[in-house]
C-alpha cells in the first residue's frame, strides 16, 4: 500500500512513450520553465492502471487495480523570485482493485471510506495542501499535511521532498532534438528507488512542447519508465501526459513485478 500511495501522490507531478523521432531544430531554442500567473486554476484527471504480481511464500498472487484521481491546483500568489505559492486538493478519488479480494473506494459514495482502500485513501481527500514551486519546477510542501495520519503525512512529505530534486525542466534553452537528464530519488519508509531520466524535446507546434521521457529505475525496484508529455511553452502548465512503467523488486528473491500505465489531462477550472 505504501507503493500505491506513493504513486498516487506522485501522479500529479511526475509523468512523462514513444519512439517518435524528433522534428528538425527550429533554430529558435525556448526556455521551458514554470511561468504560472497568480489566480490560475487547473483541474487535472490522472488514471492509473496497475498490474502487479506479489510472491507470498511459494505462491504468486496477482493484483490488478484502476484508480482515477481528480484534483485542482490553484496559484495563490506570485513570488518575487519568479516562483509561486500554490494549493492542491483532491476533488475525488476512485479506486478498484482485484485479486484474492476485491476492494472498491469512491470518495463521492458515502460509506465507502470504511473499506480497506477507503481507510488508506480517504484521508487524502480532506486537506488542502499548500506548496511552493520554483521556476525550474522544484516543489516543496509548506502546509496542509497536519490533518493527515502520521504515517501518511510522512509518505506525502517524503514524496514531495524527493521531487524537489528532480524538476524535469532543462537548465537552459532547448530546441527540437535536444536532451537533458535528471535524477529522482524516491524514499518511502526506509526504501529507496532511484530513477535516472532522459528527456528529449520532440517538437514545438502551436505553442505546445512535446517531450519524450525515458527512465531507468534502480534500488528497491528495478525497471523502466517511458512516457510523453505535452506542455504549454508560455506558461509551463502540463496539458496531457502518458507513461508506462515496468518494474520488479530489486532484491534477488524477487517478490513484486508490476506494470503501471498512467494517463493525465488538464483543463481550466
Amino acid at each position: 500500500m505504501k507503493l500505491f500511495i506513493s504513486l498516487a501522490v506522485l501522479s500529479f507531478l511526475y509523468v512523462g512513450c514513444g519512439n517518435k523521432n524528433a522534428s528538425k531544430p527550429t533554430g529558435n531554442p525556448v526556455t521551458l520553465a514554470v511561468n504560472y500567473s497568480e489566480g490560475d486554476s487547473k483541474k487535472f484527471r490522472a488514471q492509473m492502471d496497475l498490474e502487479m504480481e506479489m510472491k507470498v511464500g511459494s505462491q504468486a498472487v496477482p493484483v490488478e487495480s484502476t484508480s482515477i484521481f481528480d484534483y485542482t491546483m490553484n496559484v495563490d500568489k506570485d513570488l518575487e523570485n519568479g516562483g509561486h505559492l500554490m494549493s492542491f486538493k483532491y476533488d475525488r478519488i476512485q479506486s478498484k482493485s482485484g485479486g484474492m479480494m476485491e476492494m472498491k473506494y469512491d470518495s463521492n459514495v458515502e460509506g465507502s471510506e470504511e473499506s480497506l482502500l477507503g481507510m488508506q485513501l480517504a484521508p487524502l481527500v480532506e486537506p488542502v495542501i499548500s506548496m511552493k514551486i520554483t521556476k525550474n519546477g522544484n516543489t516543496s510542501i509548506t502546509g496542509g499535511t497536519e490533518q493527515l495520519p502520521e504515517a501518511l503525512k510522512l509518505q506525502v512529505e517524503e514524496a514531495m521532498k524527493s521531487l524537489s530534486s528532480a524538476s524535469g525542466f532543462p537548465e537552459g534553452p532547448v530546441d527540437n532534438g535536444d536532451s537533458w537528464e535528471d535524477t529522482l530519488t524516491q524514499q518511502q519508509g526506509g526504501v529507496t528507488v532511484i530513477v535516472d531520466t532522459t528527456y528529449t524535446l520532440l517538437d514545438m507546434i502551436d505553442g505546445v512542447a512535446t517531450i519524450e521521457v525515458k527512465g531507468k529505475m534502480k534500488g528497491a525496484m528495478e525497471g523502466t519508465v517511458e512516457g510523453r508529455t505535452k506542455i504549454d511553452i508560455a506558461s509551463g502548465w502540463l496539458i496531457e501526459a502518458n507513461s508506462k512503467t515496468e518494474a520488479k523488486s530489486g532484491n534477488k528473491s524477487g517478490g513484486v513485478n508490476m506494470k503501471v500505465e498512467m494517463n493525465m489531462s488538464a483543463k481550466d477550472a
